[in-house]
């Protein structure tokens, strides 16, 4: 007898509804499982036939075969495993068909039957909507199934095991459905440490980090050891807009896939703050594997990824990230299957200016060579340059702000920034995204219309400096920062000359190389 049941495929972060049909018949006993499936899918076999006999069921004596449909898709995962076996026992005839009708199956088993938690719940669901009523998970996702499935019109059935699947199916149980109740989620985080009051002086740093983070601007500070880079970085986090509805999938969806979710953080409702280590591989960095997982990038999408000492990576991993911030996603190939993932992260780094860390300090001498100062600086290409909109000097705190009373704290600097996201968002409500620097040329010319004054500045900064074209539009997407920071509708002169100020350090920079 044939039966189906439907599940769902991953690539990426994209869901692939798939079907198993489950054909039990005449023929030595066998189970064979076909449709193009990696190890762990034809492992399932044995998971399936040990789950079912030891729930009490009986276990069809011919030959079964298990076509996962459609079949030109790579199939990952242990996550077949409910799907087969609710198909296996409607083909024995202990559910009927019927039961299982707009209804999917997720989950893997274990032997004796207890359904256990997968990864890549989120991305899953998305596949099947349109499809399906109803979605029976592992107990453990249901609270990440639910949050993914609400106001998509599907109900999730969290199942401890497969005779308890079983029994809901037939009637036997009341079906469990997932509630608002059940998936509400713990708040179990302490109060936050950390604050920007902590950092002494350092008024024009915070006033850049107001400015890249308000705007979505990547940002790079240089400066020697001890100066508090680091410092700022790490309180970054405190002073980031909440996030709207369909960033929290977004990156949900990321973090189900690499199985960073748990029942207790079932969806992510805070932006991502990465911090990629000087090791990283290229997968790691990137994402890959033999079955592509989103990498650092990925993770940080919609958030921060923060690189320190960012000149003591190697030239090949700093170059990774050019394209990711052209194009806000990642693309891999893997067996002519293609895998896409989001990258729309904001980097922040933190650099010595060369080699030895001291060039430039007014209270140590540079050790270095000019040849080592070209050397290490030659790890930051001229293209990846003017991708970066940002770029600061980090300088030693004098006495005074050092033990003075410091007012600028997260609080305040986080009331500007929710106010400029808010005045984009209005901006580029008709458009697919919401930050200024999202802004291509087209944008540019309708939301960053200068008046005569302005005009004649930054035609004066473009032959004086020899700007380029990309460095040009990114002073004028600072300049709108700058101004939707100070709730202005026109661009002034002194936000133009502000975000010129940001970009006068690659100018010196390459001057030096």
């Amino acid at each position: 007898m044939l039966a189906i049941t439907r599940t769902a495929a991953l690539a990426g972060i994209e869901g692939i509804s798939v079907k198993a049909e489950v054909d039990s018949g005449r023929g030595l006993p066998s189970f064979h499982i076909i449709g193009l499936g990696d190890t762990a899918v034809k492992e399932a076999a044995d998971r399936v036939r040990s789950a079912i006999i030891n729930s009490g069921f009986e276990y069809p004596k011919g030959r079964v075969t298990v076509n996962l449909s459609p079949a030109w898709i790579h199939k990952r995962g242990s996550h077949y495993d409910l799907a087969m076996a609710v198909g296996l026992l409607i083909a024995q005839g202990s559910i009927s068909q019927q039961a299982a009708e707009r209804k999917a199956f997720i989950g893997e088993l274990a032997l004796t039957g207890r359904v256990i938690c997968v990864k890549g719940i989120l991305p899953m669901i998305s596949g099947l909507v349109g499809q399906i009523d109803e979605i029976y998970l592992p107990e453990e996702n249901s609270r990440e199934g639910f949050l993914a499935a609400s106001g998509l019109g599907i109900r999730i059935v969290a199942v401890r095991s497969l005779k308890d699947a079983v029994d809901m199916l037939e009637g036997k149980l009341p079906v469990n459905y997932c509630t608002e109740d059940m998936a509400a989620e713990k708040d179990e985080r302490g109060p936050v440490s950390l604050d920007f009051t902590d950092v002494k002086g350092h008024w024009a740093a915070k006033e850049a980090i107001v400015t890249a983070v308000a705007g979505g601007h990547s940002l790079l500070m240089i400066g020697p050891p001890g100066t508090g880079k680091t410092m700022l970085a790490k309180r970054i986090p405190t002073i980031l807009p909440e996030m709207t509805p369909e960033e929290q999938l977004e990156t949900s969806m990321v973090y189900s896939l690499a199985g960073l979710l748990s029942s207790d953080r079932p969806i992510i409702k805070e932006r991502p703050f990465r911090q990629l280590g000087r090791r990283a591989s290229q997968a790691a960095i990137m994402g890959g594997g033999y079955e592509p997982l989103p990498g650092e990038i990925s993770l940080a999408s919609n958030g921060i990824l923060f690189m320190d000492e960012f000149l003591e990576f190697d030239r090949g991993q700093i170059e990774l990230l050019r394209k990711p911030m052209e194009e806000r996603k990642v693309t891999i190939i893997r067996r002519s299957q293609t895998y896409t993932f989001p990258a729309g992260f904001t980097l922040i780094a933190a650099a010595n200016p060369c080699k030895c860390g001291y060039l430039g300090d007014t209270e140590h001498q540079c050790s270095c060579s000019q040849t080592e100062i070209d050397r290490y600086r030659s790890r930051l290409s001229g293209p990846l340059c003017e991708r970066i909109d940002m770029c600061i000097e980090v300088s030693r705190v004098n006495y005074k702000a050092l033990t003075g009373d410091e007012t600028a704290g997260s609080g305040e600097m986080r009331r500007r920034i929710r106010i400029a996201r808010q005045i984009q968002r209005e901006r580029f409500s008709a458009l697919d995204f919401d930050t200024n620097a999202m802004m291509d040329e087209a944008h540019i010319k309708e939301f960053c219309t200068l008046g005569k004054k302005e005009q004649n500045f930054m035609k004066s900064a473009y032959n004086r400096y020899s700007l380029s074209p990309r460095r040009y539009h990114k002073i004028l997407k600072l300049a709108r920062t700058a101004a939707d920071l100070q709730e202005s509708r026109n661009i002034e002169v002194f936000h133009l000359a502000g975000a010129l100020g940001y970009t006068r350090f690659f100018d010196a920079y390459d001057a030096e190389k």
